[in-house]
């Protein structure tokens, strides 16, 4: 065989090799005939009912969760961001209640840190003038004295419910009773709560000894603090769809006349501690009444 002969004969078929172009073929899904695919399966009733009931809590913790949800921090941390001389302004203004507080002070943008930090202050401002107060008068009457702390406890719980937890209610009864939607929660708390600055100064000014100073002080800051919740209550309800409404005018102001008369028996009498029921033993006695020593507990 000669090296020109060639061993295979092979056809040349370069000219057929090109790519083919199949389009937009559908390609048939390899299942058997008569099955269904398991993602088209249908649920039972109970089954959809569980996913949507899923969904609904999944939903519900993310917009709870997330920013301005009501279970981050980040939803409540807006209304303590106040500088002090914010809160000093605005604490200054319930003395010289002239113009719409919600409106024209805190500018649609009420605070939480302060109507907090105030009533607080008014809680030790409350036990410590009272404190001091009979601690003096003990002392003066050379006898001694054991610091009474059910006046800080009962402070905090008389401070605590009308400043922070009436106005929650008064808001309540505005929205529902009224038909009045002008004011939010916050702003009404942020009232109530600056609203107690007067009752500061009138604790330390209680220090005076003299019951007619005492007495004078109180009612000028009966006088004020009612005035300025009135002057920024009253036109709510005065234009509110429910006429009957307008008593809880009536209602705010008796019960802001309940809490002075609290707070002037129960603190600013001169500290004598009307709030415990065994304000003084007799000299040297026990609680029988006997006499034998030169000290006495006056609590």
């Amino acid at each position: 065989m000669s090296r020109n002969e060639q061993l295979f004969d092979v056809e040349d078929h370069s000219s057929s090799l090109n790519f083919q172009d199949f389009g937009n073929s559908t390609i048939t899904p390899d299942l058997p005939s008569g099955r269904i695919s398991p993602a088209a399966t249908p649920k039972t009733q109970a089954q959809r009912e569980y996913y949507q009931a899923e969904q609904r809590f999944g939903s519900t913790i993310e917009g709870a969760t997330k920013s301005g949800g009501v279970l981050n921090l980040d939803f409540y941390s807006s209304w303590f961001d106040v500088d002090t001389l914010t809160v000093l302004t605005r604490c200054y203004k319930t003395l010289l209640p002239k113009e719409d507080y919600v409106n024209d002070v805190l500018s649609g943008v009420p605070d939480l840190y302060g109507p907090f930090w105030i009533p607080t202050t008014l809680i030790f401002s409350l036990f410590l003038t009272s404190s001091l107060i009979s601690s003096v008068n003990a002392y003066l009457a050379g006898i001694e004295y054991t610091y009474d702390f059910t006046r800080l406890g009962a402070a905090t719980t008389v401070v605590y419910m009308y400043f922070l937890g009436l106005p929650v209610l008064v808001w309540a009864a505005i929205k529902y009773w009224a038909g009045a939607s002008d004011r939010s929660p916050v702003e009404i708390v942020s009232l109530y709560g600056y609203s107690s600055t007067v009752w500061i100064l009138v604790a330390w000014l209680s220090l005076i000894p003299s019951t007619m100073a005492r007495l004078l002080f109180v009612f000028l800051g009966t006088l004020v603090s009612l005035f300025f919740l009135l002057r920024n209550l009253y036109p709510i309800l005065a234009n509110a769809p429910n006429v009957s409404a307008r008593l809880l005018v009536v209602i705010v102001g008796f019960l802001h006349l309940v809490l002075a008369v609290v707070l002037y028996w129960s603190f600013l009498e001169g500290g004598s501690g009307n709030l415990n029921a065994n304000k003084g033993l007799p000299a040297g006695g026990s609680g029988d009444g006997t006499v034998g020593s030169e000290k006495y507990k006056f609590l």
